[in-house]
């Protein structure tokens, strides 16, 4: 026997005798113990593009691959079967590979999209108008959506309302898609009142912060003018002409804050007193208003309680209201000059013009 023959023996005698047993019940409980990481998330939203199934794998220790590079096409809804390659090693750096089964589910889990050209419109009282020129509906997978007068799969329409009255109403627009899954999404219509009983015309001078109140002609234009207000407008009040269409002797505004005699223009803009933080004549913005006469708003026009309520109670809805700019000449009556608060007084939370008994500034305890 040749010397180093005799070392390798000496050497394979020395191996303990279960290791290679130990080796291949290694290997079989290796390939026993794979387990494959849990998948959350098994359903994919329809009509997505091709799904990568890799994706869905949270992070292992694993060597995880997708058998014949199998993706998921969400365009077919139902389920998908995957097949993923698992490889783990052991202590004795022996590869175990086993093969999982996953079943993805695709479905169409999203509701139609209801687009708006616009969240106010106008109409006379009694009139519904088409709203087809207004409302759009589409959904993801089923494309858009026609109008049917009863709500099916596959439509949109809207619910039935009282437009008897003037002022604004909530008229709720509903979508189903064909999967079921539905939507809606309020549009606020401005049902005008007669014309015949309009008496006034008002122009709101954008530069000058000026309110002037006409006469209304009979065709509609502005006639001799009345009475003139000072105000606070914004970047965002319009120009352009409006009829008003609803009133609020509070209204909620922008920031949290709330606003006395409001009379609604076109959309969120209104004319409304200086802003209250609470619905309490005495918790008034008074840094605020000692601004009037100045832009100062977030598109509204802001005016004193006396003028705020003086076209509350004597502009009927459907009043034309025309915003325009005219920095040099505030308007025929020219411009107030505003009152101004003593913001160390105790009674600086009440407007001064506030015909209310309990204003501190009439019974003179400022």
């Amino acid at each position: 026997m040749k010397k180093s023959t005799g070392i390798i023996l000496i050497l394979l005698m020395m191996i303990p005798a279960g290791y290679f047993a130990a080796r291949k019940y290694s290997y079989s409980a290796m390939y026993e113990s794979l387990e494959f990481p849990e998948i959350e998330n098994t359903v994919i939203e329809y009509m997505t593009g091709i799904a990568d199934p890799m994706d869905f794998v949270p992070e292992t220790d694993l060597d995880i691959t997708v058998k014949d590079n199998q993706k998921i096409d969400t365009s077919a809804a139902g389920e998908h079967e995957i097949t993923y390659i698992a490889a783990g090693t052991d202590i004795f750096s022996q590869t175990a590979v086993r093969e999982f089964k996953k079943t993805f589910t695709v479905k169409d889990t999203k509701g139609p999209e209801i687009t708006l050209a616009e969240d106010h419109i106008r109409s006379a009282v009694n009139s519904i108008p088409d709203l087809s020129r207004y409302v759009t509906c589409s959904d993801p997978a089923d494309g858009e959506l026609p109008y049917s007068e009863t709500l099916t799969e596959g439509t949109w329409t809207y619910e039935k309302i009282d437009l008897s009255k003037a002022g604004e109403h909530k008229l709720m627009i509903r979508a189903m898609d064909r999967s079921g899954n539905t939507a809606s999404r309020p549009l606020y219509i401005d049902a005008a009142g007669d014309p015949e009983s309009v008496s006034f015309y008002i122009r709101v001078n954008r530069a000058a912060n000026t309110v002037t109140v006409y006469d209304r002609n009979e065709d509609g234009t502005a006639g001799d003018p009345l009475k003139v207000m000072v105000c606070s407008t914004g970047d965002a009040t319009p120009l352009g002409s409006y009829p008003t269409f609803a009133k609020y002797e509070w209204r909620a505004l922008f920031g949290g804050v709330f606003g006395q005699y409001a009379t609604a223009i076109t959309g969120n803009i209104l004319f409304h007193s200086v802003p209250y933080f609470s619905m309490n004549k005495g918790d008034l913005e008074y840094l605020e208003y000692n601004k009037l006469g100045t832009a100062a708003s977030m598109g509204c026009v802001r005016l004193s309680v006396t003028d705020a309520k003086w076209i509350y109670e004597n502009c009927v809805l459907g009043t034309t209201v025309e915003f325009y700019d005219d920095e040099d000449n505030p308007g025929p009556l020219g411009k107030p000059v505003p009152i101004e608060i003593d913001v160390s007084s105790s009674s600086r939370g009440w407007d001064p013009t506030d015909p209310d008994p309990a204003n501190p500034w009439k019974n003179k305890k400022g």
